[in-house]
């Protein structure tokens, strides 16, 4: 099978040189590598293409007019390459994060599977050169990324991945809605959902030495959201969301309203006032859940003691999460007001509570 690497660059001058000569040392002769460039002002391009003569017919390059983000670069890539000669495409950072020794494992097992992915979240598999922080907030991304789509892939965030043009087949090219960081978690995700044959290798992502990430917190906030719009296109859980939020805020109401009435106009004791409150709040949400946000779940389920109190303790975790998310935030961050980070915790505590109230408590009841 032969081989085209695609590696994406954007003021990668310090890299793409030498990348380019140690790939080659790595691939089949009959491999090639195409560089995808978003017209660098650094003179990337032009520095790939005095390299062409030294690799013909093997060494390509893509100039585009302007930076359009990483999945429009990797589309293009796939689109250059697809009436070539290329029977397998490899994603390839260009800052040496990914480390070509590899490439041989990868091309050994894609002999055998439609995509192999360079794993950083299995045995064997790690980082290098990074912060706690920031390794916490990656492998984070990727175990909310697996929760919210259902997929066992280990590294969905990862993008050091190889594809036989069978899978790019299966996964639909065309139907990908993203355009940056989450574009690699939608690419595994309907590999996943297509039926591919998935094989994760362990790799050591090693952090950049020369150059400036192109990661910002922005683009990475900007991926946790599209997860659901990746999720939506073939399982429709917006909807059941937009109720299970407008029920948990209908539950706030009612806890403060009781709070007040008791703990403020009546001088009760606000801890059991509030313990009571919260259970009642909890109770009302179930019960909404049950007969509307999750209506189409449990048409034919009634209601029990028993997912109730599975209800409540779910309740409970988002809660421990929600406060666990808001002092990282405070720690970590520097926000201006301090309910900002509480406004993320709450989202937080919410998605995770909705996740595991549809999967456990008002998941749909089996055929028999």
């Amino acid at each position: 099978m032969k081989l085209l690497i695609i590696i994406p660059t954007y003021n990668e001058i310090d890299n793409i040189e030498k990348l380019i000569k140690t790939v080659f040392e790595f691939i089949p002769g009959d491999s090639g590598i195409l560089v995808v460039d978003d017209n660098s002002p650094d003179g990337t391009a032009k520095a790939v293409e005095k390299m062409i003569n030294d690799y013909p017919e093997r060494l390509f390059i893509l100039n585009r007019p302007g930076k359009q983000g990483l999945a429009a670069a990797y589309l293009a890539g796939f689109s250059w390459g697809w009436d070539g000669p290329w029977d397998v495409f490899l994603e390839m950072d260009a800052d040496f994060s990914h480390d070509p020794k590899y490439i041989p494992l990868m091309l050994e097992q894609i002999e055998t599977h439609e995509a192999v992915i360079g794993s950083r979240n299995i045995k064997d598999g790690g980082v290098e050169g990074w912060s706690f922080t920031r390794n916490a907030v990656s492998k984070g991304g990727s175990l909310y990324s697996r929760i919210v789509l259902g997929c066992p892939v280990m590294d969905l965030t990862g993008g050091y991945n190889m594809w036989r043009k069978s899978a790019l087949e299966k996964i639909s090219l065309s139907s990908i809605i993203s355009q940056g960081y989450s574009f690699q978690i939608e690419m595994k995700y309907k590999a996943y959902r297509a039926g591919c044959a998935i094989k994760e290798i362990p790799i050591i992502f090693k952090d950049r030495k020369q150059g400036k990430s192109k990661m910002s917190k922005k683009i990475f906030l900007e991926a946790l959201v599209n997860i659901w719009r990746i999720r939506n296109t073939d399982k429709p859980a917006l909807g059941q969301f937009i109720k299970f939020f407008i029920t948990g805020g209908l539950g706030t109401v009612t806890n403060l309203v009781i709070f007040f009435l008791l703990a403020d106009m009546m001088k009760f004791n606000e801890i059991p006032v509030s313990i009571g409150c919260f259970m009642i709040a909890v109770t009302q949400n179930y019960f909404f859940n049950h007969f509307w946000s999750f209506k189409r779940a449990t048409a034919d389920i009634k209601p029990s003691f028993k997912k109730w109190m599975t209800f409540v303790l779910f309740s409970l975790t988002g809660l421990v999460v929600n406060v666990t998310v808001m002092k990282l935030i405070i720690i970590n961050f520097d926000v201006l007001y301090k309910f900002i980070a509480q406004a993320f915790g709450i989202a937080a505590g919410m998605i995770v509570n909705f996740i595991f109230s549809k999967t456990f408590v008002f998941k749909k009841k089996k055929s028999k």
